[in-house]
């Protein structure tokens, strides 16, 4: 079985025509180069690329659909189909397309991929009107999807430690990030999430980020933004969560940089476009320099990084 075939050339008709900064043609030609080095060197992986491209759709169906009682969150599982084993070629904080029959697509980061059953899951938020998550909450376990990428990701190496802000779903772009380096008993990165939420009960897997707050060099500080019943907080004692109230204020932010002043810190924001820009505007109102700024979600097209 080849597991490592030629990425496919797009269409003309795949390019949207809006000059976007990586254009489908761009993706395709940084993929061939990187398979021909793959090639030339011999160092194969094993991973299943015939089941992605990063230039066309492949077809997934719907394995499972669950809400998770929290701001009409829902927790999805795509399988490649035909069913198939091994392992997706999805390095975590990388994000994948998922695209209708319309033409409607979105992106999503897995939090997980499976090891032998080439499935993955993501966290789906459902917008009120929102065309395409209607659409999506409207089909059916079994319904097929086409899927697209892996795009972007991010490493770590050379830093001594990785602070992460996140907005509601965009902690779904670090669970698996830290799950990977805690995983590696030679890493010694040290791990900060900041995670912004509406309530208690609204923390999106709980259970996983209280797993990986286990580990010596991980800790996980919620922001309750709307939190009424402050009762709740005892619940955290089992999870042994810093819990803060209201936002991430610049006071916070001050903080959080003023205990990074002898690290080599790598700066990751995950949320919507408000959230985004918020936190990257403290960090470099608090001299944190952009190159060490990464936003692995952002579709406001005049806000640039760097």
């Amino acid at each position: 079985m080849m597991y490592d075939p030629p990425p496919e050339r797009p269409s003309e008709s795949d390019c949207c025509g809006n000059g976007c900064a990586e254009c489908v043609f761009d993706v395709y030609d940084r993929e061939c180069a990187r398979w021909r080095r793959r090639r030339r060197t011999g160092r194969g992986d094993g991973l299943r690329r015939d089941l992605l491209s990063a230039t066309k759709c492949t077809p997934y169906r719907i394995v499972s659909a669950r809400p998770l009682g929290h701001d009409d969150v829902h927790a999805y599982t795509f399988a490649a189909t035909p069913a198939a084993r091994g392992r997706l070629p999805i390095a975590y904080s990388q994000h994948v397309h998922v695209r209708l029959a319309d033409g409607l697509d979105r992106p999503y980061t897995p939090v997980a991929v499976a090891d032998d059953g080439c499935s993955f899951d993501v966290l789906v938020k459902a917008h009120p009107g929102g065309r395409f998550t209607g659409r999506l909450l409207g089909m059916s376990v079994d319904d097929v999807v086409g899927v697209r990428g892996p795009y972007g990701g991010v490493r770590y190496d050379g830093y001594d430690s990785v602070v992460m802000f996140a907005g509601g779903t965009g902690v779904a772009a670090f669970v698996g990030l830290m799950r990977n380096a805690l995983d590696d008993d030679k890493c010694e990165t040290l791990l900060r999430l900041h995670y912004s939420c509406k309530t208690l009960d609204g923390v999106l897997m709980r259970k996983e980020l209280a797993d990986c707050a286990a580990y010596w060099n991980c800790a996980v500080h919620l922001y309750l933004t709307r939190e009424h019943d402050w009762s709740q907080r005892s619940k955290s004692f089992w999870y042994n969560e810093n819990i803060t109230e209201g936002r991430i204020s610049q006071d916070c932010v001050a903080k959080i940089v003023d205990k990074q002043q002898d690290l080599k810190t790598l700066w990751l924001i995950c949320g919507n476009d408000e959230f985004n820009r918020y936190v990257f505007d403290s960090l470099v109102d608090h001299d944190i320099k952009r190159d060490d700024i990464r936003l692995l979600n952002n579709t406001t097209k005049d806000f640039e990084v760097s």
